[in-house]
């Protein structure tokens, strides 16, 4: 096992090229996911936390990672040729979408999809080998039988009623919470050492989404794998992880421990992120919204990508490229004015909400 973080991400650029000129969805996010830790990226529809997961897995396609370095356990994936980023994929790194529906092949039973992935990522070098002098694949029948039953396994593993019966159901007879644990028991087939979920509990009825975040949880303490959690819900953030890292216009804005930044946020926009919560308003008061539009991506930001929305911003937050700063040894932020000592929004301690308390309005 390799010494430092699990994954490293550094400076990370991903454009997409149109006609209108570059959009510049990552624009130097960093930060890096430790080996039994769940990281959680939040920020607003648009802020780009998707892209920033599929560019981890070099499924950023049709856009481009221009700039920046991206080193799982000591690969550099950024650099690597595309046999190289087959094997990492599936075996190393899982990734679990966020629709399940457009993810399962409604052709196939679950088991059968589960006992798939069993079989990919299970490839030892013998069959490798086999491949590489030209004979048939190995499907011999107790092989199939051993990826069925390690799938029986991996739906009983996800909490999932009657798994030997259920395995041989198709996609649509599952409900959404049970698709998405489908979905979960195919990216584990591999046992990854780092598994990405995309906005995993999106669509799901509350005590669902409870069940699969604790199935994160329990992921990390048994599995000691490295989770990084998408999510733009305060509420999920604040249940499931380790460390949040809080996006805006493709760049990091705040970053550290849950309990730090979450109950004494730094940032202006980290703090108006919390305000536009249910759970933070007094009895009576309005869920506030986040005024002001999003940047546009296009030819990216020259300054902080917040500016125009920002109570706090002077004319240092519009001159060059804004640092990150250490308040201590976990906690930074990238802001010229934070921490604003004298902003009562920055005194308070806010309590983080939980999932069924905190939707956010529809700017996120």
């Amino acid at each position: 096992m390799r010494s430092g973080p699990l994954l490293r991400v550094e400076n990370l650029h991903t454009q997409f090229h149109t006609e209108r000129g570059a959009v510049h969805a990552v624009d130097g996010a960093s930060f890096t996911v430790d080996r039994g830790e769940i990281v959680g990226l939040l920020g607003e529809s648009g802020s780009g936390k998707s892209v920033t997961a599929r560019s981890v897995c070099r499924l950023e396609a049709p856009g481009q990672v221009v700039d920046g370095t991206i080193t799982f356990d000591g690969a550099d994936l950024t650099t690597a040729d595309e046999s190289t980023l087959r094997q990492i994929r599936g075996n190393d790194i899982s990734m679990v979408f966020q629709d399940p529906t457009e993810t399962l092949n409604p052709v196939f039973s679950v088991g059968e999809q589960i006992a798939e992935a069993v079989r990919v990522h299970e490839t030892d070098d013998r069959q490798r080998l086999l491949d590489f002098l030209g004979v048939p694949p190995f499907r011999e029948r107790s092989a199939w039988a051993d990826a069925h039953k390690r799938a029986i396994e991996l739906l009983e593993q996800m909490d999932i009623p009657n798994p030997k019966s259920r395995s041989s159901a198709f996609p649509h007879e599952f409900s959404g919470g049970l698709r998405q644990r489908a979905l979960l028991a195919i990216a584990l087939a591999s046992e990854p050492s780092l598994l990405i979920a995309d906005e995993p509990t999106t669509a799901l009825d509350t005590t669902t989404q409870a069940d699969i975040l604790q199935r994160f949880r329990a992921l990390r303490d048994e599995q000691d794998i490295g989770i990084l959690l998408i999510s733009h819900d305060i509420g999920v953030i604040a249940q499931t992880c380790d460390r949040v890292v809080v996006l805006y216009g493709g760049q990091v804005m705040e970053a550290g421990p849950v309990e730090s930044v979450l109950t004494a946020p730094e940032h202006p926009y980290t703090r108006m992120l919390l305000s536009c919560s249910v759970r933070n308003r007094a009895p009576g008061e309005r869920v506030r919204s986040v005024e002001g539009r999003p940047p546009d991506p296009i030819g990216g930001h020259e300054a902080c990508p917040f500016v125009d929305r920002c109570q706090h911003a002077t004319s240092m937050c519009r001159e060059g490229t804004i640092p990150m700063t250490d308040l201590d040894a976990e906690h930074r932020l990238a802001c010229v004015e934070a921490p604003l000592a004298d902003s009562p929004e920055s005194s308070h301690r806010r309590t983080p909400p939980t999932p069924d308390g905190g939707e956010q309005n529809d700017t996120m």
